[in-house]
C-alpha cells in the first residue's frame, strides 16, 4: 500500500459519505500529478506541502459546530435506522396486544395507546443512543478547527489502511443494543409488568420460569452480548465467529421451541387479574402474541446462520 493510498484514505475518513468519492478522486489526481512533476522520490515531501488530512478535508466542506461530527455521525445514523426499525415495530405489536388483553371493546384508544407508548420507546431510544455517540464523539482530542493552531504532522503518522469489515461498526453495535433490549425487555415482563388485585402484585411471566428457564434465557443472552462485542473487534465472519454464531443460534433455537411447547410463559393469575375479557379471548391474544414473536425471533437467527455462512466463504484466505 502506497503513502498515496493512505494519505487519501486518511482525508477520506474525515469527509461526509456523500462527498467522499468525488474529492478523493480529486485529491488523489492532484497527488499524482505534483508527485509526476517532482519525480517519485518526492512523494513525502509533496504530502507535507498537502498538510494534516483532517485539516484538508475541513476545506473541503463547511465549518460548523456539532455535537456528534463526522467520524460518528454515520454510524450514528446507520445505528439508529437499524434498532428503529426493529424496537418500534415490535414494540408496537407487543403493547397493542397487552392493551388488547386489557380492554378489547375499543379498538381504536388500544391503537392510540399503542401508538403513542411506542412513540414515547422511539424518543427514549433516540435520546440514549445520542448520547453514548455523543460520548464517543468526545471522548479524544476534539476536531482542531479551521484557523486555529495546526499540529505538526509529516506522512509518518498516517495510520495503516483499514483491513476490510464484513461486519460493520453500525451493524455490531445494532446488535448489542438488541440484545441489551432484549435482556431488558424479559427482566422488565418477569418483574416490572405486573397487575394489582387483592393479592398483590401479580407478574405477567409464570413464576417458576425463574427455576430453570429464566437462568437459561440470562445465560444465552449473555453469551450473545460477548458474540455481538467480539463480532465488533474482530469485523469478519472468521471460522470461529461463524461456528460460535451458529452454536448459539441453535442453541436459541432450540430454548425457544421447548420453552414454547414444555412451558405455560404467561402467570395465569395475570391473565385471571385482568378485567373486560372472557378467558378464551385472553388465551387466543396471548397465543397468537407469543407465536408471532416466537416465529419472528427464529427467522432472524436462521437469517444470522445462514448469512454468517455465506459471508465466511467470501472471506479471503490467508497465505
Amino acid at each position: 500500500m502506497s503513502l498515496v493510498d493512505r494519505y487519501v484514505a486518511e482525508v477520506g475518513r474525515h469527509l461526509p459519505g456523500e462527498q467522499r468519492a468525488d474529492i478523493e478522486a480529486e485529491i488523489r489526481s492532484n497527488l499524482e500529478d505534483m508527485i509526476e512533476d517532482s519525480g517519485e522520490d518526492k512523494v513525502v515531501s509533496v504530502l507535507k506541502k498537502f498538510g494534516d488530512p483532517e485539516l484538508l478535508a475541513r476545506k473541503y466542506t463547511q465549518k460548523k459546530n456539532y455535537l456528534i461530527g463526522r467520524h460518528w455521525y454515520e454510524v450514528y445514523m446507520e445505528v439508529l435506522e437499524r434498532v428503529l426499525s426493529v424496537a418500534l415495530p415490535v414494540s408496537l405489536i407487543v403493547w397493542f396486544f397487552i392493551k388488547f388483553a386489557e380492554d378489547s371493546d375499543n379498538l381504536t384508544r388500544i391503537l392510540i395507546q399503542s401508538a403513542s407508548t411506542t412513540f414515547n420507546i422511539g424518543i427514549h431510544i433516540w435520546f440514549w443512543i445520542t448520547v453514548v455517540f455523543v460520548f464517543l464523539e468526545h471522548s479524544n482530542a476534539t476536531p482542531i478547527e479551521l484557523g486555529g493552531e495546526a499540529r505538526e504532522w509529516s506522512p509518518d503518522l498516517l495510520p495503516q489502511l483499514p483491513k476490510p469489515r464484513q461486519i460493520s461498526i453500525s451493524e455490531g453495535i445494532t446488535d448489542v443494543i438488541l440484545t441489551l433490549g432484549g435482556i431488558g425487555l424479559v427482566a422488565f415482563s418477569s418483574s416490572l409488568l405486573r397487575v394489582e388485585d387483592g393479592n398483590g402484585a401479580i407478574p405477567l411471566l409464570h413464576p417458576d420460569l425463574w427455576k430453570v428457564w429464566l437462568p437459561i434465557f440470562f445465560g444465552l443472552a449473555g453469551l450473545t452480548l460477548l458474540h455481538d462485542l467480539f463480532k465488533i473487534k474482530i469485523g469478519n465472519w472468521t471460522p470461529a465467529l461463524t461456528a460460535t454464531n451458529i452454536l448459539l443460534s441453535l442453541a436459541s433455537i432450540g430454548y425457544l421451541l421447548a420453552l414454547v411447547f414444555t412451558q405455560d410463559i404467561v402467570n395465569p393469575a395475570f391473565m385471571s387479574a385482568l378485567k373486560n375479557e372472557t378467558p378464551a379471548q385472553m388465551q387466543q391474544s396471548v397465543t397468537w402474541t407469543i407465536w408471532i414473536s416466537v416465529a419472528i425471533i427464529i427467522g432472524c437467527y436462521l437469517w444470522s446462520i445462514v448469512n454468517s455462512i455465506i459471508m465466511a466463504k467470501r472471506l479471503p484466505v490467508k497465505k
